[in-house]
């Protein structure tokens, strides 16, 4: 449905997009994921047709937008601020992108009480937009975007601007009417959440470049390296040294003067060289001091989250830094203690090792 080959985008001296390669099939729904200044808008920018790339070429539909406007892209955008018209009512505000095309009064209606219905506004179409709250006024942004059945839906970190608990509704929201149409969408978010609960496939991006583009749950549990790792959930991370690796990505790594199993995507790093091993904080596990497997480890901070018991371990291996663990098996049980003594395994499977 939309393919850049070769896009890049410079800024004066700032290459904004470094030579992006990618393509979204119909009906996907993509995430593009990184921090500020890593590209992501300007590569929406650039497929919206408001930001012309500088080489490379964007097709849509499999025919190239270069000389198209953005008004002749066939494209649905929701902004971080929505821009919705305040003189107007939901229903006007929904039935404006028909009205610039040309529909009738008696066609108009049917057409918006739909949309209204499928963002869950029914009976709310003459309200003001000042008369409705912030959920509201993002589903009648999602509605006019959609109403024109567009080729392509955009998004711009739309949820930004909610509160924590609306934003999260709002996710399954996008996703839900996304799946029910169908339609093509490109997000753009820092909200790492927000990707993996959404989409099909999420591009992680940095300094204008792809650093992974994969369904949410191998960029999750296969990060394609250190940034994906640190910047797709809680990581420990640690300097350590390959001892040695096999072909099937097994690899084995002293940290400290001790030795631990992990395993490794690059195979071409050779024994002896230093790389930095990888562990999530929900694959640590915490168990009594008097444990018979492990490393020793005292409580170093305890803090509440609600599903989640979050631990700051002080263990000898793993210098430097505090190691984090996440305990959400805590039911009943009190939370350890600061002081506590105990120890602390994991997984060879959950270490990931990776160049420096």
């Amino acid at each position: 449905m939309v393919r850049l080959e070769g896009v890049a985008k410079r800024f004066g001296d700032h290459l904004a997009v470094d030579h992006v390669d990618v393509a979204v099939d119909r009906g996907a729904f993509l995430t593009i994921l990184g921090p500020s200044g890593s590209g992501k808008t300007t590569v929406l920018r650039m497929i919206a047709g408001f930001i012309q790339p500088d080489s490379g070429a964007i097709t849509i539909n499999g025919r190239s937008v270069a000389d198209d406007p953005p008004y002749a892209r066939s494209i649905g955008m929701v902004f971080q601020r929505l821009a919705l018209f305040p003189h107007m009512t939901a229903a006007e505000n929904v039935a404006y992108p028909l009205k610039m095309r040309g529909w009738t009064k008696g066609d108009l209606s049917a057409r918006v009480e739909r949309f209204l219905d499928l963002v869950r506004l029914s009976g709310l179409g003459q309200r003001r937009i000042q008369q409705l709250s912030g959920g509201q006024q993002q589903r009648v942004a999602i509605a006019r975007a959609l109403v024109f059945e567009p080729d392509l839906l955009l998004l711009d970190e739309p949820l930004a601007a909610l509160d924590r608990k609306l934003r999260e509704d709002m996710q399954l929201e996008f996703r839900r009417i996304q799946q029910e149409l169908g339609v093509t969408t490109i997000n753009v978010t820092h909200d790492q959440r927000e990707a993996l609960v959404m989409s099909d496939q999420v591009m992680v991006m940095d300094n204008g470049k792809i650093h992974q583009h994969a369904p949410p749950t191998e960029a999750y549990k296969r990060p394609a390296d250190r940034f994906v790792a640190g910047f797709i959930g809680i990581t420990n991370f640690v300097d350590a040294t390959l001892v040695g690796r096999t072909d099937d990505g097994r690899a084995t790594v002293t940290i400290h003067d001790q030795t631990f199993e992990g395993r490794i995507a690059d195979r071409t790093i050779e024994a002896g060289v230093d790389v930095v091993a990888a562990l999530r904080a929900e694959k640590v596990h915490v168990v009594n001091g008097d444990h018979d497997e492990g490393l020793d480890a005292v409580i170093a901070e305890t803090v509440f989250e609600g599903d989640r018991l979050v631990y700051r371990l002080h263990v000898e291996p793993w210098p430097g830094q505090p190691l984090l663990a996440f305990d959400y098996a805590q039911h009943e049980a009190m939370p350890r203690t600061v002081g506590e003594q105990v120890r602390v395994s994991w997984r060879p499977e959950d270490l990931m090792i990776f160049p420096p």
